[in-house]
This record gives structure tokens, sequence and C-alpha cells, in this order.
């Protein structure tokens, strides 16, 4: 673990007293040499202080606790595979992303000059790639590459990445379709390696289920860790290189992924030379399953919906007919397809999956208020807020921090209240938090004596632990609402379902600002009605509420909400021995292949397993794991 060499650690004892590892399985403690058989089980022991600990034991800890921590992971999993989830998780998702938000509304703003109601629907457009995770998985499990199902899907994401942040970076005219086009494969090389890594981590969690918890914190932490630095980083590299020369780090980011998967990091296992064309053959096995076809239908329709809702942002003008086409596209077509086939599969679930859309796709968002605050001579000029690029990127720091200390509020204070209670809670905090909005932009705050910058910094560190009083539910509810079998897709397309309704809710909110008259600078007038409209739309989830979700809180297990009562469909009923033999074919090569989704939370079950004998625990190893 960092401490000493294997063979000097001849007893359990030491190794408990030296810090690293216990061998807890073997039948000879006196092992030379580390096991590296998956089957054999193996006790990390962290670094403890000497019975007479000094200042410099105390300086020294976190280090070596960290070091430990570290050789353990390699141990098990091989230093690779722990090398390519940092740089996937902390390189690529973490740091990635953050420089492209953080870039792509400036270049919004300040290079391509759009109005406010056109950069909330081009982000609505470039988030598409978030919105249908679960097509990823999908693929990965049923179309191998050469015989493989990730690596080739992450060199194809990894070099998808470079080469769109390399073009944008040199773009010589601004052009806000190339832009976008290039933006939407950017993220596609965040989210989709994204899914491809959660599931070989959720793998590594089955084979090594006494490290799960360990592994999510590995994949968190490097999440949180590339985020911070980059959004610390972000406002002075804009200062010295722009908003393109941030374009070019991303490069490197997606480089951070591509180079390890070229390199075979993942030690990925082929597949036998007479399964590696059996494609089709995989996807009617998947569809056959009554279960898992009613989850790739619906997949499928959610996917199609935001990709048709893209193209109508990009390719038609009149506002009217997007705003018309967005509202009946989610409203017709995507929640009751929700219910329709996902009732098949869980009634509750069904339920569920339509308030996690619908809960976004009320609460009309807009990034109108960044083009009111942030530093331009206009700006500067009429006494708005005028804040420069490196305050933004502190206040993006700060959220990091924020958004942890929102779920650390939410397990100490608010596991044990009702669903229906948690979510009401947060959208009455989301309605006062918006309404502070209204308060700054009216410029009370001045006539208060309050700064815009210290008004600005608190509303927005409320801001991210409100979120995530609301996410923490949603994600533990999803994960326990997923049938054996279909776990992880099904998760991940819950998460896309979140994501889509979130990009609905930024198309209804360009919609209700060109129906104020566009609400653009330098004048933004109705930007107060417009801050006031929005706060209100905050309410409308809750009526919600009684209806899609269920009256358990998230200590309850799935059975004591009744969740898991199966409502049998035609197929069903129909079904016979043959049908029956299909599906526990389909259910094993799931569980083999592990299918995508979101894995840090697809490796939940393994913990419904550790946690059957007392359901009570369910929560809290969920909630350990999705830290």
């Amino acid at each position: 673990g960092g401490q000493v060499p294997w063979s000097r650690a001849k007893r359990q004892g030491d190794a408990k007293e030296l810090g690293g590892w216990a061998d807890v399985q073997l039948a000879s403690p006196r092992r030379e040499d580390p096991p590296r058989d998956s089957s054999e089980t193996l006790e990390y022991v962290p670094y403890v202080f000497p019975s007479e600990p000094r200042c410099y034991h105390y300086l020294m800890h976190p280090f070596r606790q960290f070091g430990s921590y570290l050789g353990a992971m390699s141990h098990a999993f091989g230093w690779r595979f722990v090398f390519m989830c940092c740089a996937a998780y902390g390189a690529n998702q973490g740091a990635g992303e953050e420089y492209l938000d953080f870039a792509a509304i400036y270049y919004f703003a300040d290079t391509l000059k759009v109005s406010p109601s056109k950069g909330s629907a081009i982000r609505g457009v470039v988030s598409i790639p978030w919105q249908i995770k679960a097509i990823y998985g999908m693929m990965n499990d049923m179309i191998p590459i050469y015989g493989y199902h990730k690596t080739p899907y992450i060199i194809i994401a990894g070099g998808l990445g470079v080469c769109a942040w390399l073009f944008l970076s040199a773009l010589p005219a601004p052009n806000a379709i190339a832009a976008t086009a290039l933006l939407v494969l950017g993220n596609f090389s965040i989210a989709s390696p994204d899914v491809t890594i959660d599931a070989a981590v959720a793998e590594r969690a089955r084979t090594h289920p006494h490290l799960a918890a360990d592994m999510q914190a590995l994949c968190w932490g490097s999440l949180g860790v590339g985020g911070l630095v980059a959004a610390l980083s972000a406002g002075w590299l804009k200062e010295i290189i722009g908003t393109r020369g941030i374009f070019g780090v991303c490069a490197a980011t997606a480089a951070a992924i591509l180079l390890p998967g070229c390199m075979g990091f993942l030690k990925e296992s082929r597949e036998p030379v007479e399964r590696r064309n059996r494609s089709c053959a995989n996807i009617k096995e998947g569809f056959s399953d009554p279960v898992a076809k009613n989850v790739f239908i619906t997949a499928i329709i959610v996917t199609l919906c935001s990709l048709s809702m893209g193209l109508m942002e990009m390719l038609v003008e009149l506002w009217w007919v997007k705003g018309v086409y967005a509202l009946g596209v989610s409203f017709i077509i995507v929640a009751p397809s929700l219910w329709f086939f996902l009732r098949r599969v869980n009634p509750v679930l069904a339920k569920a999956s339509a308030f996690i859309f619908l809960r976004g796709a009320l609460q009309p968002s807009s990034s109108v208020l960044f083009f009111w605050y942030h530093q331009t001579e206009a700006n500067c000029e009429r006494g708005y807020p005028c804040l420069d690029a490196e305050f933004v990127g502190y206040m993006d720091a700060a959220t990091y921090l924020f958004m942890v200390l929102g779920t650390v509020m939410y397990q100490q204070c608010f596991r044990k209240w009702s669903y229906r209670a948690i979510f009401t809670l947060a959208q009455v905090l989301l309605l006062c938090v918006n309404m502070l909005d209204l308060i700054w932009v009216t410029r009370t705050n001045l006539a208060l004596g309050i700064p815009d910058k210290v008004f600005l910094f608190g509303e927005d560190l409320i801001s991210p632990m409100v979120r995530r009083l609301a996410e923490m539910p949603m994600l533990i509810l999803a994960a326990k609402l997923c049938p054996k079998g279909v776990e992880a897709t099904l998760f991940a397309l819950n998460m896309g379902v979140s994501n889509y309704g979130v990009s609905v809710g930024r198309y209804c909110g360009s919609f209700l600002l060109e129906s104020l008259g566009g609400v653009q600078g330098p004048e933004f007038q109705n930007l107060a009605v417009f801050i006031l409209l929005k706060s209100l739309t905050r309410v409308l989830p809750i009526a919600l509420i009684p209806f899609l979700v269920p009256k358990g809180n998230p200590d309850d297990d799935a059975s004591e909400m009744a969740t898991h009562a199966m409502v049998p469909s035609e197929e069903d009923e129909e079904e016979d021995g043959e049908d029956v033999s299909r599906r526990a074919d389909y259910s094993e090569n799931s569980r083999r292949s592990d299918s995508s989704g979101n894995s840090r939370r697809a490796s939940l079950e393994h913990s419904t397993v550790r946690a059957s004998e007392d359901p009570t625990r369910v929560s809290d190893i969920a909630m350990t794991e999705l830290w």
C-alpha cells in the first residue's frame, strides 16, 4: 500500500500496522507475491497512526493514505485501468466538460454574437449526445467492432473529439451551424466514453464487490478534481489564450482517453471468432425479451425525438413553430411513450420516468442572465454587473464544492423524508432561489447595499445545493426501480430522459424569450418579466407529484413501495417455454456483458445482493456508491 514491500508484510497484523494489503482468504498468510486472481478476496487496510504519533505523522497521513489507496486500486485492477478511469472521469469529463461549458457560452455571446434565445436553443442542441446515452449502451453490448465491445468506441469518440476541438479552435470565420455541429461532436466525445467506462467499472465491481465503493470514490473524486481544476483555471486561460484557445485545451482532454484507448489500457478480452459477426443475432436476441424490448423501444423513441427537435431548432426560423413542435413532441409523444412502454416493465417505474422527464420540461431555463451580467463594453456602460471571466470561473469552482455539500446535506438531513416531501421542498426552494434573480436584475440588491459580486456569489452557492437536493432522490428512485437484467441500460435511459427534459426546458425558455420580444442586449427589455415567469414555473412539477411519485422514502425497499408488481403485457401472457429460455439467455448475456448505462450507478446491481439480507441498507449502499 505504498508503505513497505509486500514481502516485508509477513503477517496480516503487520499489514494492519503498516498500512496496505492483507490477504484474508488464502491458506498461507506468508505469501511473498501479491495475489492477482480476482477470485481471491483482498481486504484493503488503510494506514494507521503509530502508537505515539508526531506532527510529521499527522502531516503525512493524508498523502500516505492516498498513496496506499491508489496502490490498492492498482493491485486489484491494474494501474492501466486506474489510469484510464482517472483520464476518462477527471480529464475528459471533469475538466473537458467544464472547459467546454465555460468556453461555449462566451463563444455564443462574444464570437457568434447570437441572441440569448438563440443561445439557449443551441445549448439544447449541443446536449443531444447526453440525451441518448442508452443508445450507446445498446451499441456497446450488441455491436462489437473487431470482436471488442468497448475499446473501439473509446477510440472513435476520442478521435472525433480531438478533431472537433481542433477544428473549432481554428475555425477561420464564425459560423453558428458549423460551430454547433462541432460542439455536438465534442459532447459526444465526452458522453460516449462516460457510458463505456461506466460499464467497465461495473464489471470490475462484480469481480471485486468489496472494492466497489472505492471504485466509485475514484470515479467521482477524479470527476470533482478535474472539474475543480478546470473551473479555477478557465477564467485566466480565457484572458491569456482566448475562447478558441480553451477549445484547443479541450483537444488535449479528449486525447487523454484516445491515447490510452489505442494502447489497450482497458485490457478488454476479444470475442471468439465465432461470435464476432453476431451483431444482428445479438440485436434480435435483445428484442426477443419482453422486458428489454420495451426498454429498447423507449430508448429509440427518445433518441429520434431528441434528434428531430435538434434539427427543427437548426433548420426552422419561425420561433413559434419551434416552440409548438417542442411542446407537442414532449407532451404528445415522449411522455405517453414512457408510460405506454415502461408500464409493461413496471407501472411505478413508468410513472417515475415520466416525472423525471416532465420535471425538467416544465421548467424553462435560459442563459440570458449571462448575456446580461458578463463583461462587455455595453454592459459596463449601462451599469450592469459586468463580471469578468476570472470571477465567473471562481463561481463555477464554488459550485462544485457546494454541490458536494448538497449531497452531504441530503444524506444527513433528508434521507428519511418521503420522495414526495423532498421533491415538493426542492421545488419550493427553487422558486425562492430563482426569485433572487428578480432582486438582482431590478438592482434592488444595490439599493440594499449588497454589491453584485457578493449577491451573485451567495445565489450561485445556494442553487447547486438545492439542485442536488432534488437530484439525489431521483437517482435513488431510478436505481431501485430498475428490473433485473436491464438495470444499467434502463438507468442510462432514465438519466438520458432527465437530460432530455432539461433540454426541452431550454427550448421552452427560448420560446418564452421570443414571446417577450427577444429580451436581448443592450437594453434587455422585459428581462424582469422573464425571470418572474421562469421562477413561477418551478411550482408546476408539484402538481404532478401526487400522481407520478411513489409514497415511499429512499430508505424503503422497492417491495415496500410495491414497485415490483409486474404488469403482464400481451407478449408476457403468450410467453411459452421457448420465450422463457430466450429471456433467461438474454439476462445472462446482459449480466455477462454488463450493459452500459451510467455504471457509477449501474454497479448498484451488486449492491442489491449485499443488501438483500437487510433491505433498509439499500439506501446506505446506494448513497455510498453514488458518491
